[in-house]
This record gives structure tokens, sequence and C-alpha cells, in this order.
């Protein structure tokens, strides 16, 4: 762990400082403005001031990226979209209800000073200077905001990392555990990627946020979310969620809005094949005596397995049916694809996906809609995972095909949302 005196050589070193030469030494650092009217600003940090704030940080929990306590979540946002609108930060949810409130902005000092540790301990391990600074950080410190000098720590070095974060803030009296607060952090992130279209991901870790070599990283263009979450969602459908928001190859959009469905197979296969057993055995008209009763009962098992291999796994078709009759209304669904693309449902209706043969879905048919639904969503997975040379006629061609499986995006896409909405438990 960085030291204290670590700790305000790499704060003299991002704010080009005159050297420290012991633990007692305030930091003091002038602050050049951006425009050529306004007087530069000396800035002193008291050694008090920092030294409380490093002992604030050092007792608190950490886990990589991760920053906690009893009341407070944060954690850095990787978010890298071509245009930044600044003055929609910070974006702030808040849910009374449960005492909850979500941040996405500037982290706090708190979360920078952390982050900072997490440089020294990267130097650390890279053999490099304790002071060393990673290439984004080594621009000029001059901070203007608003036409204004900034003059505390607090308001300064935030603003110097640069990077965003999520911060959870716990105000009830409730304790909330690490693992809640990621509850918290997967449920935020699937309904602002949901309600904004946007994709939000996390760093992987300091090296990630802060590589040796790699210049300024590019801001998001971000929307307000005027609803904190009232769901907990499953943190690995989100991943498969965010994994298609971050492409825009529509193969690997496909495929990972995919994965959400297939994620669900076995799990509500087996609870559709021990409900319709039940059903079974439990009829007044079964008898365990009438041996022609039993072999129903077997063959009614034999057939619904349709074993794959000595995997015990149901048919793959059968089971994404179950999986769209289980957590699908038609009805939300149309709405919901019409808000993607208002001219899916009526393409969906009336046209094949020519490179598989897909078939259409007739919205009117109360009957067939899940059935027509899940061929036409698995032919055209099959054809994208399969290219053997025998199914020309089959097969997915990269570049050739591409316009047309972009046309399937909206389909899977609102498929895959409401299965993890409709799959998610109410906070």
């Amino acid at each position: 762990m960085a030291t204290f005196y670590e700790v305000k050589k790499l704060l003299c070193r991002l704010f080009r400082c005159t050297n420290i030469n012991d633990d007692n030494d305030d930091v003091v650092f002038e602050v050049h403005s951006f425009r050529g009217e306004q007087e530069n600003v000396v800035i002193t940090i008291s050694n008090s001031e920092l030294q409380e704030l490093y002992d604030k940080v050092s007792i608190m929990g950490t886990n990589g990226l991760e920053l906690y306590s009893e009341n407070n979540y944060e954690i850095a946002l990787n978010i890298d979209y071509p245009i930044m609108r600044w003055q929609e930060f910070p974006l702030v949810s808040d849910d009374s209800v449960n005492g909850i409130n979500y941040e996405i902005g500037y982290p706090t000092i708190e979360y920078s000073l952390y982050l900072l540790m997490l440089i020294i301990d990267m130097n650390h391990q890279q053999g490099r200077r304790i002071e060393a600074l990673p290439v984004r950080l080594q621009s000029p410190s001059g901070i203007h905001i608003n036409g204004e000098m900034e003059d505390t720590l607090e308001t300064i070095l935030p603003k110097r990392i640069g990077e965003f974060s999520l911060k959870i803030k716990n105000t009830s009296a409730d304790y909330k555990s690490l693992d809640m607060f990621r509850k918290m952090k997967t449920s935020f992130i699937f309904e602002f990627m949901y309600k904004t279209g946007n994709y939000l991901i996390e760093f992987l870790d300091i090296l990630d946020m802060f590589p040796i070599n790699r210049g300024m990283r590019r801001r998001a263009n971000g929307m307000q979310i005027d609803t904190p979450p009232l769901r907990e969602y499953s943190e690995d459908v989100v991943d498969y969620y965010k994994q298609a928001l971050t492409s825009n190859d529509p193969y690997i959009k496909y495929i990972s809005f995919y994965h959400v469905m297939e994620y669900f197979y076995d799990e509500v296969f087996k609870r559709k094949m021990v409900t319709d057993l039940k059903n079974k055995i439990t009829h007044p008209d079964f008898s365990y005596k009438d041996d022609d009763k039993i072999f129903e009962i077997a063959k009614f098992v034999k057939n619904r397995l349709r074993m794959n291999d000595e995997t015990g796994q149901g048919n793959e078709l059968e089971s994404l049916k179950y999986v769209l009759k289980e957590y699908i209304s038609i009805d939300n669904l149309k709405t919901r694809i019409n808000t993607i693309d208002s001219n899916a449902l009526n393409y969906y209706q009336n046209n094949k996906v020519s490179f598989c043969n897909a078939p259409i879905i007739g919205w009117a048919d109360s009957q067939g809609v899940f059935t027509q639904m899940a061929k036409r969503i698995y032919f055209t997975r099959n054809s994208l995972v399969h290219s053997k040379s025998g199914k020309n006629k089959e097969r997915y061609r990269p570049y050739q095909d591409e316009k047309q499986l972009q046309l399937e995006i909206p389909l899977v896409k609102a498929v895959a949302e409401a299965i993890i909405i409709n799959s998610s438990k109410i906070i």
C-alpha cells in the first residue's frame, strides 16, 4: 500500500509543485488559467488536511477499483463515447424509498486519492519511479471550469484525474454489504443502458484506466435517468447485454443478445419438465399399477429430453420457446420493438431471413407466434455459429449478409431486455 509520503510526492508531480522535503510540508502549487485575462492562482493544501484524507481512505474497503464503506460505494467507469456534453453531468438518481442515491460524475476526493495510491502500486509493479505519472496525466495542470478557478483539493483533484465514477450512497439506517452494493451497481448499469441506449462499463484495473502509453480518453454523450433502479438483475446476463451494446458488429450483437436467452435454457426447461411430469403422475387417471400409463410417462420423458449426447439438456429450440413463453409478453415486446425500430414489426411479419430461411412472425397468431419467433431467432443463430460448406444456403456470410443481420437486432435486443427485466427481483 502506498505510504503517505509517496502520495504527497505523486500529488506534487501531478500539479508540478515545489518538491517537498519531509512529511510535514504543505503542498503548494500554482493553477494556470486557460484564458489569458485571468491570473494564475496559488493553492496550498495543508499537510494535516491531506493526512486526514489519506487516513480516511486507508481504512476503507478496497477490491481492485472498488472503494467502499458501510454507507458508500464507488467504482470507475469507462465512458468512452465520441462527444461529451459536460453540462449533463453529474447524472443523479435518488431512490428515496430504499434510501439509495446513485450518481455518475467526477470521482469523490476519497476515490481520487485512492486512484493515486493505485498508480503508485502500479509503478512499484512496473519497476518505475514512484512519482511517475501515466501519459494522460502528464499534461499541464491548469484547471478552468465555467470561467472560474477552483481553489480546493476536493474540487481540483477529481477534475485533474479526469475519469468518471459511479457513486452509490446508502442514506438509510440499514447496513449494505459489498455484495449488495454490487447488485445495486448492476441494476443501475442495466437500466442506464436500457434507457439511454449507451453502454456503461467498468475499467478492468488501474492499468486499463491509465495505460502507460495511451493518450487522452474521449468522453461520453450521456442522458439523464429520471428514476433509480427498483429491480435486482443477474450480473451474468447484464454482462452479455453490455457486450452487445459495446460492439458495432451485428454478429457480436446478435450472439450476445442470444446468450441472454440461452442463459435460462436449463433453468426454464427443467422447471417446465418437472411441472409437466408432476401434473401427469398426480392426475387421477394415472396409476403406477398400470403398465401402459407407466410406459406413457417413459415416452413423455424420452420425447421431451431428446438427449444431446450425454449432457442431459433438452432440445435447444424447445428450450428457447419455453424461455420466450416464460418471460415474454407479446404486446409489450411489440411496443419495445417499435420503439427501437418503427419498421421492424412489419418487416418480421412479411420477410423471412433469407440467408438461413428463418420464418416470418405472425404477430396476430396467438397460438403460433412463440414457435415462429423461436425458430426465427434460433435458425439465425445457427447460421451465425455454423459454417459447414455443405450448408451454403443456410450459412451466414460476413459482409454479404451483414445488412440483413442488422435488421434482426431489434428483435433479439427487445427479447433479451424483456428476459432480463422479467427474470429480475423487485428490490
